[in-house]
């Protein structure tokens, strides 16, 4: 006797969230037209968010088609953690993704439908009648220990800093946030010294130092609601991109900053880009800087916290690594 198919899709939402609360309730028909049972899951915090899903994915591993973030990038990034750790115990279920956060570069990379709530859950059940597809991860390992997964873009260097400080603006929108957090840090600029150690596809690995303003690893085109750096990204091919502004002062920045949006920076001599499948940064604790009338002086710099799709990782040293073809995806 042929075992049934799976019919639960769980939807996995922050319940504070009436713009989630509504994708949700708009796809529940289409799921139940499309002949699967929708499970909402939420959780007054991520912690016990990220523990409720963990815990109906390994007792109803049977009956769950998928697991469908609703709501933007630190959504998904909940999520996916959850479904590589479950993934790694031999538990395989897809993701799909329905837009409803304030940043959603994974579902725009991925052409998924940003305002269309029904056209995004067809995405899903298509997904799930279709031969089955998958995406690549970024594994991420930081200083204190804990160790991430990442569909988007790991933020290193003064892009960390403005994803922090965009965090802590609860009232503004993303994008707006993000290109106001963007302008503030770059006016209070401090570029830094790093150590990078990495391998590109061909296998040699080497080791650079490096002051740049911008460090990022990206698996995806884009980062902060539409800012995009890697206008060629594949999130299929098995490799990352390392992107790096080098040092500059504030204005050149603000100048770079529409090449950025028009995609039209890679050829710019303060851009560099490099295919990668592993590498780790090393920041450098102090740097020099003249003082009046006494030479140079060194200055401790404020340590640095990863963020990876938006959400805060760990401090450096972190290691990146690709996972090719890491996660089944139903987009």
């Amino acid at each position: 006797m042929a075992t049934p198919r799976p019919r639960d899709i769980l939807l996995v939402r922050n319940g504070d969230s009436p713009l989630a609360r509504d994708a949700c309730d708009r796809a529940r028909g289409i799921f139940h037209a499309g002949g699967y049972h929708a499970v909402f899951l939420d959780a007054p915090s991520a912690g016990e968010l990220s523990e409720a899903l963990t815990d109906t994915v390994r007792s109803r591993a049977l009956h769950v088609a998928a697991v469908v973030a609703v709501g933007g990038d630190g959504m998904a990034h909940l999520v996916l953690q959850v479904l590589h750790e479950v993934g790694q115990q031999g538990v395989d279920v897809a993701f799909g993704l329905i837009p409803a956060g304030s940043g959603n570069d994974l579902a725009r990379f991925c052409g998924i439908p940003t305002r269309d709530t029904e056209r995004a859950a067809g995405r899903v059940l298509r997904g799930l009648e279709t031969p089955a597809q998958h995406m690549d991860l970024l594994a991420v390992d930081c200083a204190d220990g804990t160790s991430h997964v990442c569909a988007t873009t790991v933020c290193l260097g003064l892009d960390a800093r403005v994803n922090a400080r965009a965090n802590r603006w609860t009232t503004i929108r993303v994008p707006a946030k993000y290109a106001v957090a963007l302008v503030w840090e770059i006016m209070r600029l401090t570029s830094r010294d790093y150590t990078i150690d990495y391998t590109p596809p061909d296998g040699a690995r080497r080791v650079v130092d490096r002051r740049a303003t911008f460090l990022s690893v990206a698996n995806t085109s884009s980062y902060g609601g539409g800012l995009t750096i890697v206008p060629r990204a594949d999130h299929r091919d098995g490799r990352a991109e390392l992107f790096a502004v080098s040092d500059a002062r504030p204005l050149r920045l603000l100048f770079l900053l529409p090449r950025l949006l028009l995609q039209t920076h890679e050829n710019l001599a303060e851009i560099a880009l490099e295919p990668v499948t592993s590498v780790t940064v090393v920041p450098h604790e102090t740097v020099t800087r003249p003082a009046p009338g006494s030479g140079t002086r060194a200055e401790t710099l404020p340590p640095h916290v990863a963020h990876g799709d938006g959400e805060p990782l760990g401090p450096l040293p972190v290691r990146v690594r690709i996972l090719p073809a890491a996660v089944r995806v139903l987009f």
